[in-house]
This record gives structure tokens, sequence and C-alpha cells, in this order.
């Protein structure tokens, strides 16, 4: 928006970010299933740092797609492949506990460190609007070198073929898990509320800016609001192992966590006072930290091993169709109407359709 872009515009550059995540999606995590996790991490960081450092020097609609794009290709490339060398590595030392509180503990530690780039970065902006593009870039390149020395990957079985082979190899293991994601239950209902819950939230993730810049001083609050944002999100991820304790059934909790989220985007809008709406979009984001482990949970206890990272990007395929859908239709309706409604229809559509989904899986 600094350099011009409409609503619509913004949430266009992102929709091709997401087109790219949907079309290099299910290749990339085959890809690290055939010829290594930590290889397929080594070029996302590479990557994804390219990819920020056109986004500093971007100035147009189409020069911003271009960083995107880059950016989506390298954020695939990681996807799948992280958690599944994690899994892998975990089990190879002889862990047998479940994954839970280490998918809620990852969460923690990202969100912990949101806090710090969150302030830092929004004070970079005030200073420079490209400079947290930068020192983002810079970081990621730290990132692939960090990845290149002290990730270990003993336990990966590397084949010895030739490229074709491979390409080969990637495509079976592609038909083997999309086979088994549509035909699995619990994965398909992860699917699914991906699908929904992608599409609602993309108005509050591309509009929370514009809708809080009304009650701020500075673009500096901006990185206040975010450290607030991953505060929530640490308590959502660590309140997920005592919420499932209690609810028991994986399923309900999910839909009970989904809805909260769709309920906290329709109402965050409702309020033209800051404390009010604030207070409510992070009782959203308390509800999307707890999402997260939840689902991470339920779909690793409902894939096998050898096309784990396949099947990962395959469900992170579903929340780019989501995302598409969502950036779309958010876009038109907050350039064409106002943020607001396109927040309470967003909401509505999430709520709606998790109760729908639940409704049909009880049956």
């Amino acid at each position: 928006m600094a350099k011009g872009l409409n609503l619509l515009e913004v949430n266009l550059v992102n929709f091709f970010f997401f087109t790219t995540l949907f079309i290099c999606e299910i290749p990339t995590g085959a890809f690290a299933d055939v010829f290594g996790r930590k290889l397929s991490f080594v070029i996302s960081c590479f990557l994804m740092s390219t990819g920020l450092f056109v986004y500093a020097s971007a100035t147009t609609f189409w020069f911003f797609v271009l960083a995107e794009v880059i950016a989506a290709i390298g954020s695939t490339f990681a996807s799948g492949a992280f958690q599944a060398w994690l899994i892998e590595h975990l089990k190879l030392q002889g862990y047998e506990g479940s994954m839970g509180p280490i998918f809620a503990r990852e969460q923690q530690l990202k969100s912990a460190v949101a806090i710090i780039a969150a302030v830092l970065g929004a004070y970079l902006a005030s200073k420079n609007i490209a400079l947290p593009w930068i020192v983002g870039g810079c970081i990621m390149f730290v990132a692939g070198i960090l990845a290149v020395i002290y990730i270990r990957e003993d336990e990966f079985e590397r084949k010895s073929f030739s490229f074709r082979e491979g390409i080969l190899h990637m495509g079976n293991t592609i038909g083997k898990s999309v086979h088994y994601g549509v035909n699995n239950n619990a994965v398909r209902f992860i699917l699914v509320l991906g699908v929904v819950q992608f599409f609602a939230v993309q108005a509050p993730n591309m509009q929370w800016q514009p809708f809080f810049g009304q009650f701020l001083p500075n673009k500096t609050s901006f990185g206040f609001i975010f450290a607030g944002i991953s505060i929530a999100l640490i308590i959502g991820s660590a309140l997920a192992p005592w919420f499932l304790r209690k609810i028991v059934d994986e399923r309900v909790a999910l839909t009970i966590s989904q809805c909260v989220i769709g309920v906290g985007i329709c109402t965050t809008v409702l309020f033209q006072q800051f404390l009010p709406a604030i207070s409510i979009f992070l009782i959203h984001e308390v509800a999307r930290g707890l999402f997260v482990p939840l689902k991470d949970v339920y779909l690793n206890d409902n894939i096998p091993s050898h096309e784990r990272a396949t099947l990962i990007s395959f469900e992170a395929v579903s929340h780019h169709i989501g995302g598409m859908i969502g950036l779309l239709v958010s876009g038109v309706v907050a350039q064409h109407y106002s943020i607001p409604v396109a927040w309470i229809m967003s909401g509505a559509v999430l709520v709606c359709s998790t109760l729908i989904l639940f409704g049909k899986t009880r049956k």
C-alpha cells in the first residue's frame, strides 16, 4: 500500500503467492521424500532469501508478484520437508512419545521469535519500508548456511538412480499420497477444514493493519500488535495438550477451535473502539494457535512414514486452495464494500461450513 496498491491489488499479489504454492506444494514435497529433506530445506532457505531481497526493491504490482512467486517456491520446499525430517529424526533417536507437546512447543518458539521480529521489523519500516525485507533476506541466507552445517540426515535412505528415475519415483510417490489422502477419512476431514479456514482468514490476515491503523499513531505500533498476536498464538498452542485431554475427541476439539476463530473474525469489526476490537481479535488468534498443534497431531497420527512429507504437502495444498479463493473474494468485497463486510462474510462462512462438516462426519 505504501507503493500505491489498493486493497484488491494487495490481495492479488498474495493470490499469486498462493497460486504458486498450489502448483509447487506436492512436487516439492515428493522431491523431499525422494532426494532428501535436508536438501529440500536448504534450497528453501536460499529461495526465500532471494524472494525477500526482490521484495525490498519492488515498486510495481508485477515486481511484487515476482517476489511472491520466488518466495512461494522456496516456502514449498520447506513446508513438508522440515516437519518430516523432524519426526523421522526423533524416531531414529528412540523417541516414542506423543508429537503433540513437540508441535505445541514448535508453535510457541515460532511465536516467541515473531514477537522480537515484529517489533524490530515495524521499527525498521518506520525508517525505511524496505529495511525489514533486506534484514529478513539476510537472516534466511544465514539459516541456509546453518542448515547445511548442522542438519543431520543419517536416517535418510539415499537411492542411487538417475534424475529421470528420480522424477518417475516422485510421480509414483505423489500418486500414492493423493490416493491415500482422498480415501482416508481423517486426512479428508483435515483437508476440508483447511480449505474453509484459509478461505476465511485471508480477510483478517491481509486487512488487520488498515483496520487497526485507524486507531494507531504510527507504523511502529503495528509491531506491538503483532507481538500481541504472537503471544496469543503461544497461549493457544500451550493450551492445546490440555484442551485435547479435556475434549478427548480430536474432531470435536478441532471443530470448537475452528468455530471460535470464525466468531472472532465476525465480531472484531463490530466494534469501532480499539480496546474491545483488539481484545476479540486476540481471542481469535488464541484459537488459531490452538488449532495448529491439534491439526498436526491428528494428521501425523493418520499418515504413513514413507510418504509423510508428500502428504503433509498435500494437506498444505488445501490451505492454498482456500487461500486463493479467500484472497479474491475478500479483496473484491473489501474494495467495493468495506473491510467489516469482508470480515463478517468470511467468519460466517467458516462457522457455518465447519458445523456442516462436523455434522456430516458425526453421521
